[in-house]
């Protein structure tokens, strides 16, 4: 999930940067240099940075070259919430499954969780297929998901694993839930 935040904080700049004339521009490229990119343990993937409003005067330390400004800024950050339904473009197909983009990361779709089929790996072509259905999804394709599980590999690295279905109504290609659509609302009408 994507979410927008509002942080208040001081935030050392460089002397190079902070004598530019522009203390706000030189912030906001200190902000960026530091956040961007980087996995927070409270908010997850800091996206940007923008927004910056100064709210006092710059400060120096002691035996630290940064002066320090008391500074309020938006931040946009991306959240992998356990049972969320996203949507994404397949990146990479390997023999044990596909690797979905999210946007700023990627999840992984083991090969057991991509449809209610066994599955077939042709790796000259890159997709998945089910042997029974004959669905196939590989590399380019559009896709729905749902988070599984979310675990940090370790706490010096800034990166996720994500764990993604497929294996549920209306996920995977689109096309293989508008079908599923049509067949039921063709076994309603024949109800009716």
């Amino acid at each position: 999930m994507f979410s927008e935040y509002v942080l208040h904080e001081w935030v050392g700049v460089r002397p190079e940067l902070a004598f530019t004339g522009d203390v706000e521009s030189a912030v906001l490229q200190s902000l960026r240099e530091e956040l961007e990119g980087q996995i927070d343990e409270t908010v997850g993937i800091i996206i940007l940075v923008s927004g910056v409003e100064i709210e006092g005067d710059g400060i120096l330390l002691p035996n630290d070259p940064k002066i320090y400004f008391p500074v309020k800024y938006r931040i946009l950050a991306f959240e992998p919430i356990l049972k969320e339904v996203d949507k994404g473009i397949v990146r990479e197909t390997r023999e044990f499954g596909l690797f979905v983009n999210l946007g700023p990361t990627d999840g992984l779709v083991h090969r057991n969780q991509i449809m209610d089929d066994d599955v077939e790996y042709i790796q000259e072509a890159r997709i998945f297929k089910g042997q029974e259905t004959n669905r196939t999804v590989g590399v380019g394709d559009a896709v729905r998901v749902r988070v599984t599980q979310v675990s940090r590999i370790s706490k010096r690295l800034a990166a996720l694993r994500i764990a993604l279905t497929m294996r549920q109504p209306y996920l995977g290609k689109e096309e293989w839930y508008n079908k599923a659509r049509q067949v039921s609302t063709d076994q309603g009408a024949d109800n009716a």
